[in-house]
């Protein structure tokens, strides 16, 4: 007796915890709850007009109502005992939709067994219940389908096409949801092409992009990718390389290499964990929170193929990636400067390896020779010159001031003499947002460099000339050497700390290739315009960063804990250097530059005659060594910059305290008056 009463018991709370669980559904799925009630009754009055075809008449007319009334009452505990809303209205699928069946063949055979069983409406005919049930499942699926759709709709990113271009290669299960995430925006990249194992499903779409080609015939592929407006960021092996056709894969990576193109793994939703006391692979395209900009291609191709092409500089980060990109675009033949010997030799690998088909030519030179760079041009009269060689080091470039005017304003000064007097069709200055207000020597002769590219440039509109000569300035480029992510990179392996100046420092960030493909573009677009002479070319930044959420970001990203398992240590600010950097000077006028990711600064111009003169007199100072005068004569020049407070800070370099430095206040800028017109 005991026993039978604890099975009811126990009966009781199951059917209690039913009712709940029911319940719950109920309030969860209402909306989903009335659309299906709904569907029922229109089911029903359609299945009655359907069946009685031209036979209806009032009696079926009658009947519509109370079968309607009938097939509601069965239908919706029917529908809720059989699990319809246990799942989330969004997350419709085809076996979710294939779940429905039993449900709605359930509530159909009840309706026809209650009315034949009991003799009530005999009028319908037996065709009505399988037409009822095709009009409810219709409807059914109908209503789940446009549920999903409204929420991918309501959560589709406003900018779809700003994530990084990727091109997958394998096509499986992985892919499918790889592709599925990004197209409802949950992933910071953007599928533009899928390179599949099979040679049979080249050009067919899979979930709306297009399969490219085979892994076994990678030259249709490549010669796709080539003749496209857009190059993918990154190929991504959805499988292990060892799973794929090896010659066709290996010719790919080789192509990618050549165009810096990283390969990487796509994970496997069924890796687990890394180990943690391996350091993960940081890319600085995963440390950049926003997109990069996005270029045109086709523009690059017709203004560089079959043009000779010369880069000094061209073993350092900029210069190496311009060399590489340019390789790309089929020049007639490039002209290398370079004055380290070890970066010499490794740009000339890179070309040999990746494009030995492009004639080159490597000069070993500095820029500060003026008579071995004039011969150098003479040799090769190029048509297009990118002077990426400069010391950019700022504390370096603080303590050796003088070897920084002869670098950067010397140097600069012989690259565009010998430019001109070769009539190349354009000079590029490699510019820098520390030239901005600056507080330090290495940004002050960055803007006297500018401002004798802007001489220059207007002496060619004043004399009608053809060469012109363009500034273009961005600021921080992710991966270079010297920059941060090495250095935070080389510190997370060792374990930490992490060195910060200030916790508010803050600063612009590019990766290399996107600087530089934006110089390729800012020189392209600025031999179309034939007026706008004068101007530096800014590329958009974005949001400057905070040095501190990066240091965190890429200490995150080896899978470890900020401020737990590696540390971070605030070390003062350095002499020079500021707690933030500007693009533009608080003197320039800042207008469009009529294409993307690119703005430009029209300062006041300085007479050509003012600085052929204060350049000759910084040479004969830097030359000579004198310090004190080189800095007199750049704060001469560069408004706002005060050479002897730079002086007095030199040599205090601030010893490591976990306490951050205060910055050093910037002069108010004296304004340069406007020149008409520049004389030569």
């Amino acid at each position: 007796m005991q026993t039978n009463v604890q099975q009811l018991l126990r009966q009781g709370n199951a059917a209690t915890r039913n009712f709940r669980f029911n319940r719950s559904e109920l309030r969860a799925n209402r909306k989903l709850v009335v659309a299906d009630g709904l569907a029922v009754v229109l089911a029903a009055a359609a299945s009655v007009v359907l069946a009685s075809g031209s036979y209806f008449s009032p009696v079926e007319q009658a009947a519509i109502l109370p079968f309607a009334v009938l097939s509601l009452s069965v239908a919706l505990p029917v529908l809720l005992g059989s699990g319809f809303y246990r799942r989330h209205r969004h997350s419709s699928t085809m076996p979710g939709l294939l779940a429905l069946i039993p449900g709605a063949v359930l509530t159909v055979t009840l309706i026809l067994l209650l009315t034949r069983g009991t003799g009530w409406m005999h009028e319908l005919p037996l065709t009505t219940f399988p037409i009822m049930l095709i009009c409810m499942l219709l409807q059914f699926a109908g209503i789940r389908v446009i549920a999903r759709t409204r929420e991918l709709l309501r959560n589709r990113p406003v900018a779809a096409g700003d994530g990084m271009p990727v091109v997958l290669v394998g096509l499986d299960a992985t892919s499918d949801l790889f592709i599925r995430a990004a197209h409802l925006g949950q992933s910071k990249y953007r599928v533009m092409g899928i390179i599949d194992d099979s040679l049979d499903s080249t050009n067919l779409l899979f979930h709306s992009v297009p399969i490219l080609g085979s892994v076994r015939d990678p030259q249709i592929v490549i010669n796709r990718l080539m003749a496209g407006a857009e190059m993918p960021r990154r190929l991504l092996l959805t499988k292990a390389v060892t799973h794929f056709d090896r010659d066709g894969i290996a010719t790919l990576s080789r192509w990618a290499e050549a165009q810096g193109i990283k390969v990487r793994a796509l994970p496997s939703l069924a890796e687990g964990v890394a180990d943690p006391a391996t350091p993960a692979t940081i890319d600085p395209e995963d440390v950049l929170t926003r997109p990069q900009k996005t270029i045109e291609l086709q523009l690059l191709r017709d203004t560089y193929r079959n043009q000779k092409v010369l880069v000094t500089g061209a073993g350092g980060s900029i210069g190496s990636e311009l060399v590489r990109q340019l390789a790309s675009l089929g020049p007639a033949e490039l002209v290398l400067i370079e004055n380290s010997e070890f970066n010499a030799y490794q740009v000339d690998r890179l070309l040999a390896r990746h494009f030995p088909q492009v004639p080159r030519k490597l000069h070993l030179c500095c820029i500060r020779d003026r008579v071995h760079l004039q011969a150098i041009f003479e040799e090769h009269r190029p048509d297009m010159v990118f002077n990426a060689a400069a010391l950019k080091h700022v504390p370096l470039v603080e303590a050796n001031p003088c070897e920084g005017v002869l670098t950067n304003v010397i140097g600069t000064r012989n690259v565009c003499d010998a430019a001109r007097e070769v009539g190349v069709r354009a000079f590029v200055q490699v510019s820098t947002d520390k030239a901005v207000n600056t507080t330090n020597v290495m940004g002050a002769t960055k803007r006297v460099a500018e401002f004798y590219c802007q001489a220059q440039d207007l002496i060619t509109r004043d004399l009608g000339c053809d060469t012109r000569f363009f500034a273009v300035r961005f600021g921080n480029v992710l991966g270079s050497s010297g920059s941060l992510i090495p250095l935070f990179q080389e510190q997370i392996a060792r374990g930490g700390p992490l060195t910060v100046t200030h916790p508010d420092m803050e600063r612009y960030f590019m990766t290399i290739r996107e600087a530089v493909e934006l110089t390729l573009v800012a020189a392209a677009q600025g031999l179309r315009a034939r007026d706008d002479n004068g101007r530096i070319y800014v590329l958009d930044m974005g949001k400057p960063v905070r040095i501190l959420d990066l240091a965190e970001r890429m200490i995150a990203l080896a899978g470890k804990v900020p401020g737990k398992d590696i540390m971070i240590e605030f070390v003062g600010i350095r002499p020079g250097e500021k707690l933030f950097e500007e693009l533009f000077d608080r003197n320039e006028v800042v207008e469009p530059a009529g294409f993307a990711g690119v703005s430009c600064a029209v300062p006041y111009p300085v007479p050509i005659s003012r600085l052929r003169a204060s350049i000759l007199q910084l040479e004969r100072a830097a030359r000579a060594g004198d310090t004190s005068q080189v800095r007199r004569g750049l704060a001469n020049l560069v408004p706002g910059f005060d050479g002897d407070r730079g002086e007095a800070e030199v040599h205090s370099f601030p010893a490591r305290s976990s306490r951050p430095a205060r910055q050093v206040p910037a002069m108010a800028a004296a304004t340069e008056p406007a020149m008409g017109k520049v004389f030569a």
